[in-house]
C-alpha cells in the first residue's frame, strides 16, 4: 500500500499546495480534472510573445517608470520589470516577469496583461480595457530583438498537482491531491488532499480558503501515532496598491528544525535516494493569526501570533532507493509543551526575479518572543545550557536576520553575497527545537554535517547518534562569483515550419567560484562560551573555498575546508546555493 501511495505521490511530484492571490482578474480555466503544473498557459505565452514582437510595440527592459503628466502613445511591452506607472499610456501594456504598480491618476487606455508578476494600484488609477494577471513566469530567450518561447523544463516537471477545478470569472475552487512537503524519515512523503477556494469579492478585496488533510505515508496505521494531520487556512486581503491581509491558520503537521539550510526538495531527494535526512522534526499542532501590510511594493511587514503544542516524534523506516539496509539517523527529542509565540517580521525584496535573480537585494528580519506554561525539558548538560524553569515562567526571545545581494559584473558575470545572523536574543535558554548548527552540504559544504553543533557533551541515550543542533547563535558570510559559459547552440525549425512553435536549445552552465565563513556558538560566560555582546574571534571561524558548475539550478560543487584538515567534498545541489 505504501509503495502504491509513493508512486502516486511522485507522479504528482513535490509541491506545497496553496491558492494564488489575484490582483484584479482571476483567469478562468475549463472546469474538470487537471494535472496542472504551475506554468503559464501556452496560449497566453503565445499572445504575450506576439504582442512583444509586433513592429507597433515599444519594447523596454528592466525597471520602468512613467511619471505623472507623461503621455506614451502606442502599445508598450516591458520585460523583467517592475513598471511604475503614474502617467498615461494611449495603447495597451504588457509586463513580462515583473510587477505593475498603478499610482494615483495612472491610465491605460487599452488592455493590460501581466505575466510573472502582480498588479497593484490606487482607486484613482484606471485600465479602460481588460486587465489580466498571471502569476506564472514566462520562459523565454532573446533572438536579436525578438522574444522566443523557451519554458523552464526543470520547473515544469518538478511541480505537479492533480485537481478537479470549478471556475467562474470571480471565483476559483478545486479539489486537490498533491504532495505536501519533504520526503523524510518521520512521515515519508506527506500527501495533502481537500478543497481550496478563491473569491475575488471586489476589485480591492480577495478571500482565500484552504482545508487540506495530510496523510503521512510512512505511518503504520496502528493508532500508536497519528497518520493524519491537517492544514486549515483562511486569508482576507484588501487593497490594490498597499494591500493589507489578515490570515487565520490551524494545523496538525510535522515541522522541521533548521529549515534555513538545504531546501525541502533537496532534503527530500537525499532522503529518498540515499537515506540521508539533513533535518530533524517535531509534531506541531495549534493555530495562529497573522497580519501583513505592504506599505510599498518592495517592503512587507507582518505581525504573527501562534499557540502550539509541540512534542517529540521518533523516526520510522521509510523506503529509500539506495542504502535501504542502513538504519536512519534517529530523530532527536525536543523540549515539548505548549508554546505561545508573538513574532514580528520585516522583508525587503528588490530582486528582478525571485527564482533567477541577477540584480537586487533580498533581506528578512524576524524577532520572536515565546513563553510556555508547561515545558518538559530534556536532560542536557549544563555546559550547553542552564536550567529551564518548569514553574510556568519559561520565556525566551530569538531573532533571525538574512540579507542577500545580487549584482551583475560585465556581460555574463554575477557576484552574489549573503549574510545570516540569528539565534538567542534574551530570556531563558532556547529549547532544543530552536537551536542551531553549522556544517554540511549547506551552507558549509567543506565540512561534515553539523560539524559545529555544540552537541559533543550530549551523551543521554535518548539522543543516541542523532547529532542534534544545540548552539545558541550562528553567524555566516557567503560569497560567490558566477561566470556564464555560452555554448551558442540552438535549433529553431520555426523558419521552415512557422506553426510548429518548437525550439531546441542548449544553454551553457555557470562556472561558480565560492567561499563561506562563519561559526555557531554557545552564549554566556565561562569556558567554551562567548559573552552575549560578542562574536567568536575570526581565528576560530570555519571557512571553505570551492568550485562548481551550475546548469539551470542543478549544480555540482567541490568544496575544501581551509581551517581544518578535511578531504574535498562533492555536493550535488538542485537549486542555486542562495
Amino acid at each position: 500500500m505504501k509503495t502504491l501511495l509513493l508512486g502516486v505521490a511522485f507522479l504528482c511530484a513535490p509541491v506545497l499546495v496553496s491558492a494564488q492571490d489575484t490582483a484584479i482578474v482571476i483567469n478562468p480555466e475549463t472546469n474538470g480534472v487537471h494535472l496542472t503544473p504551475p506554468e503559464l498557459p501556452r496560449q497566453v505565452a503565445d499572445s504575450a510573445i506576439a504582442f512583444f514582437n509586433s513592429a507597433a510595440t515599444s519594447r523596454l527592459v528592466g525597471r520602468t517608470e512613467i511619471p505623472a503628466g507623461t503621455v506614451w502613445h502606442g502599445d508598450v511591452a516591458v520585460r523583467n520589470g517592475p513598471v511604475i506607472l503614474a502617467g498615461r499610456i494611449e495603447g495597451s501594456l504588457l509586463v513580462i516577469n515583473g510587477d505593475l504598480v498603478l499610482k494615483p491618476g495612472a491610465v491605460v487606455s487599452g488592455a493590460v496583461l501581466v505575466v510573472g508578476g502582480e498588479l497593484s494600484g490606487s482607486d484613482s488609477s484606471r485600465v479602460e480595457g481588460k486587465a489580466r494577471v498571471f502569476y506564472e513566469a514566462l520562459g523565454f530567450r532573446m533572438k536579436g530583438d525578438s522574444l522566443q518561447y523557451s519554458p523552464n523544463l526543470r520547473r515544469r516537471y518538478g511541480q505537479f498537482a492533480a485537481a478537479y477545478v470549478f471556475n467562474t470569472p470571480e471565483t476559483r475552487s478545486a479539489l486537490t491531491i498533491a504532495t505536501g512537503g519533504t520526503y523524510d524519515r518521520v512521515e515519508g512523503l506527506p500527501l495533502v488532499f481537500g478543497p481550496a477556494f478563491d473569491w475575488q469579492m471586489t476589485p480591492r478585496d480577495h478571500l482565500r480558503l484552504d482545508a487540506l488533510g495530510v496523510f503521512r505515508t510512512a505511518g503504520d496505521l496502528s493508532g500508536a501515532r497519528s497518520d493524519l494531520g491537517y492544514r486549515l487556512r483562511g486569508e482576507l486581503r484588501t487593497g490594490r496598491y498597499r494591500p493589507v491581509s489578515l490570515a487565520f491558520s490551524a494545523f496538525n503537521v510535522i515541522s522541521p528544525i533548521e529549515d534555513w539550510t538545504l531546501s525541502g526538495s533537496e532534503v527530500g531527494w537525499a532522503s529518498f535516494l540515499f537515506r540521508r535526512d539533513y533535518r530533524d522534526y517535531f509534531a506541531d499542532q495549534g493555530w495562529g493569526l497573522k497580519l501583513s501590510v505592504q506599505p510599498e511594493r518592495q517592503l512587507t511587514a507582518d505581525l504573527e501570533w501562534r499557540k502550539e503544542s509541540r512534542r517529540s516524534i521518533a523516526s520510522l523506516d521509510p523506503f529509500s532507493i539506495f542504502r535501504n539496509e542502513e538504519v536512519w539517523r534517529p530523530n532527536p527529542p525536543i523540549d515539548g509543551g505548549h508554546y505561545r509565540t508573538l513574532g514580528l517580521g520585516i522583508s525587503l525584496d528588490t530582486r528582478n526575479d525571485p527564482d533567477e535573480p541577477t540584480t537586487g537585494w533580498w533581506a528578512r528580519l524576524k524577532i520572536e518572543r515565546s513563553t510556555s506554561p508547561d515545558v518538559a525539558p530534556q536532560t542536557v548538560p549544563a555546559f550547553i545550557r542552564g536550567p529551564i524553569p518548569t514553574d510556568g515562567s519559561y520565556e525566551f526571545s530569538r531573532f533571525f536576520l538574512e540579507a542577500r545581494t545580487y549584482q551583475r559584473i560585465g556581460g555574463f558575470g554575477r557576484a552574489n553575497l549573503r549574510l545570516l545572523f540569528g539565534g538567542w536574543l534574551g530570556g531563558d535558554p532556547l529549547p532544543l527545537q530552536d537551536r542551531l548548527s553549522l556544517g554540511g552540504p549547506d551552507p558549509m559544504a567543506g565540512y561534515p554535517f553539523r560539524y559545529t553543533g555544540c552537541n559533543r557533551e550530549i551523551v543521554d541515550p535518548a539522543f543516541g547518534s542523532s547529532q542534534p543542533a544545540a548552539c545558541d547563535r550562528v553567524l555566516l558570510f557567503q560569497g560567490e562569483y558566477r561566470g556564464h559559459i555560452n555554448l551558442r547552440w540552438a535549433y529553431d525549425p520555426g523558419e521552415d515550419q512557422p506553426q510548429s512553435g518548437l525550439l531546441y536549445r542548449l544553454e551553457g552552465p555557470d562556472l561558480v567560484v565560492f567561499g563561506d565563513a562563519g561559526q555557531a556558538w554557545l552564549v554566556g560566560n565561562g569556558p567554551g562560551r562567548i559573552p552575549s555582546g560578542r562574536i567568536p574571534t575570526i581565528g576560530s571561524w570555519l571557512a571553505d573555498l570551492g568550485l562548481g558548475i551550475d546548469w539551470g539550478g542543478v549544480g555540482l560543487y567541490a568544496a575544501k575546508a581551509v581551517t581544518i584538515g578535511q578531504p574535498v567534498r562533492l555536493t550535488l545541489r538542485l537549486r542555486h546555493r542562495f
